[in-house]
């Protein structure tokens, strides 16, 4: 069994067994849960019961006949106006006789627990009823019944549930992440740089040693390894002073270090920098799930702006500040190398993310996340750039499918959990959490990263030149104009600010919001390498890239067929498995049909000019959203960038179904 093969049976088995830990947790968790919840909120309308039950007791000392008050019921409507979570509110003598109610509903079983004497709660039908004896001079004068939805009951222990899970899919997620860089960290890197040790002794070559041992396991050799050459090394020290000139000839064939001088072996892992980044996105996405209402607190009409694209504003700019920041993000990539340009990275989005917490006005807001959008464009070209230069070129494109499937589970996670921690620690308490974990990634990096680049080539700067070269070549520019732009519309513009808006206007809670928004990176997790390894088989990219764009449009238009939360997580996950589809080929039908311009211009030029255009459609997409929403509302939103996507994908399929007639015609030899 090869180590690559060990290392992720070892990882999965570990996962296997956390969750299996983590489910029994939760199980026993639940169950208090369950049992109290019913007592707990028999318990919220105690203060209430109480004031209402000590102002009839009053009327009591003030020698007022208990059962002809007059008033009573006026002041129970009051009450339950002020509290909408009481449905009912019940005054009996104590005989059960009816005196005064506010919302009584018609429900015979309630009449049997109107002679009761005791304080306590029973769930009585659709009510959870709560009784409150009221006392007077002479003892009990009757009792305050208080009626709340037992559904509620219901909706919580649910809620609870939803809650229980999402946890236990980003621990399955986190873990999984988390065990790959240990089993690397353990196995696979310490293998790898024993193996290339003895190869070089094998060769003659004594002068290099094994890297420190981070974890035990297999790196244990490395003390003894590193022991007896450093005992080789110093008696050749003592051998080249003894013998002079002719130890060069009687060590022919053999190397060692000069004296002060300690070269390290270092085998770089792809898992070494898997971790940290799925822990900066996991950190920058808490805030996915509620940041348009987040912003919504520092809107006023001072701005001149509509609300509703202003909420829409700061999600525009960060997705412009990052696209600024790609191109040049690799060029200090290549200067700083992955260290310290991914360490630079995760703390200018931590600075970001903290300033972000203490914003005072929308300037400020999207000022900060502008700063935050350009650490976070210098850590995702770093971590793209060392994994494609740590992975073989055979496997280039396993390489960068893991690299997206790292992307999307940092970011479904972050969003499933940050709706959970806005729910009960608010919003700003949540970015500041986001900043200590985006830390933990940059001390993560220093910690663990090679201290220099490993041979990574230096790119050239980008010129107008290229950028104008590809677009005047027209199969790139229906590609990016008619493909990659509308689908990034579609994801900023409906899943990252449209989509938590409606929710929320729904009456759905931040964590829900969370839990729908899940949908969209378990679809792209599950299906996209299925799809990428079936459209390389069959070779037919366009068509995947035409139907990712049809299937797009029908998950906006699926909310018209199913209106309301279910709606709207089935048209996210439609989403997901039409991008799914659609986008990973797009680079490939670049590679397909723009062959001349991309070797003239460079494969990494070429890419980067093509992921830099496509995030015009990040930048338009909450401003299009916006806009629809502020004439048509959240419905013509909807609707209005599935027409959009449709007739791009439409005028995309017949403009590549005319390139490939007027191919297949000139390679026939017809005019």
């Amino acid at each position: 069994m090869s180590t690559e093969h060990l290392q992720k049976r070892l990882a999965i088995l570990a996962t296997a067994l956390l969750f299996a830990a983590a489910l029994a947790l939760t199980l026993l968790a639940a169950r208090p849960f369950a049992t109290a919840i019913e007592p707990e909120m028999a318990r919220s309308v105690l203060v209430v019961g109480d004031s209402v039950s000590q102002l009839l007791s009053r009327a009591d000392r003030l020698a007022l006949p208990f059962d002809q008050l007059i008033g009573v019921d006026t002041l129970l409507d009051e009450v339950r106006r002020d509290n909408p979570d009481i449905s009912y509110l019940l005054v009996v003598d104590r005989h059960g006789r009816r005196l005064y109610a506010s919302g009584l509903p018609q429900h015979e079983p309630l009449k049997q627990r109107w002679t009761g004497a005791a304080r306590d709660s029973a769930t009585i039908g659709p009510w959870l009823d709560t009784a409150l004896p009221i006392m007077g001079s002479q003892g009990q004068l009757g009792t305050l019944h208080l009626g709340q939805q037992a559904a509620t009951v219901e909706a919580q222990l649910r809620e609870l549930l939803f809650d229980l899970v999402t946890v236990l899919i980003v621990a399955v997620l986190t873990a999984l992440e988390l065990m790959r860089f240990v089993m690397a960290a353990m196995v696979a890197a310490p293998s790898a740089a024993l193996a290339e040790g003895w190869r070089a002794v094998r060769q003659g070559d004594f002068s290099r040693y094994l890297p420190s041992d981070y974890f035990g396991g297999i790196g244990r050799l490395n003390a003894r390894y590193n022991a007896l050459t450093e005992s080789l090394n110093q008696r050749a020290v003592a051998l080249r002073v003894k013998l002079g000139d002719a130890f060069e000839h009687c060590t022919s064939g053999l190397r060692f270090h000069a004296e002060g001088e300690r070269p390290t072996l270092f085998s770089g892992a792809v898992d070494f920098v898997r971790w940290p980044f799925f822990l900066l996105i996991f950190s920058d996405s808490l805030s996915l799930s509620f940041f348009p209402l987040y912003v919504e607190g520092f809107y006023t009409p001072a701005y001149g702006i509509s609300r509703q694209v202003a909420l829409g504003l700061p999600i525009s700019i960060f997705m412009f500040a990052w696209a600024m920041a790609m191109p040049w993000a690799g060029l200090w990539c290549d200067r700083l190398g992955y260290r310290r340009a991914f360490a630079i990275g995760a703390g200018i989005t931590t600075v970001g993310l903290l300033l972000t917490a203490v914003s005072q006005t929308l300037i400020d807001l999207v000022l900060w996340r502008s700063l935050t959008a350009v650490g976070y464009g210098l850590v995702f070209v770093t971590a793209q750039t060392y994994i494609a230069n740590h992975t073989p070129p055979e496997r280039r494109t396993k390489g960068m499918a893991m690299f997206l499937a790292t992307f999307f589970a940092g970011s479904l996670s972050g969003a499933a959990i940050g709706g959970i921690l806005a729910d009960r620690l608010g919003h700003r308490p949540t970015f500041m959490l986001s900043a200590g974990l985006s830390l933990a990634a940059a001390l993560f990096v220093l910690r663990f990263l090679a201290r220099r680049r490993m041979g990574a080539a230096v790119r050239k700067s980008l010129s107008w030149r290229d950028i104008k070269l590809l677009l005047a070549h027209r199969p790139f520019l229906v590609i990016t104009v008619l493909a990659a732009i509308p689908s990034k519309v579609a994801l900023t513009g409906f899943l990252y600010y449209t989509a938590p808006l409606y929710l929320q206007a729904l009456g759905n809670s931040q964590s829900a919001v969370g839990r729908v928004m899940m949908a969209y990176g378990l679809a792209i997790i599950a299906f996209s390498p299925l799809v990428a390894q079936m459209a390389d088989k069959l070779g037919r990219h366009r068509w995947f890239v035409s139907i990712g764009g049809f299937a797009a449009a029908a998950a906006m238009f699926a909310i018209y067929f199913l209106d309301g939360t279910l709606g709207v997580a089935l048209a996210i996950l439609l989403l997901g498995i039409a991008h799914a589809i659609g986008v990973s080929p797009q680079l490939a039908l670049i590679s397909d049909y723009c062959k001349d311009a991309v070797a003239e211009v460079g494969q990494a030029t070429a890419t980067g000019i093509f992921r830099l255009i496509e995030r015009l459609g990040n930048v338009l997409g909450p401003i299009i959203a916006g806009a629809l929403i502020a004439t048509y509302d959240f419905k013509g939103a909807f609707y209005g960038i599935g027409i959009l996507t449709l007739v791009t994908s439409t005028i995309f399929t017949l403009a590549f179904w005319w390139l490939h007639v007027n191919d297949a015609e000139l390679a026939e030899g017809r005019p």
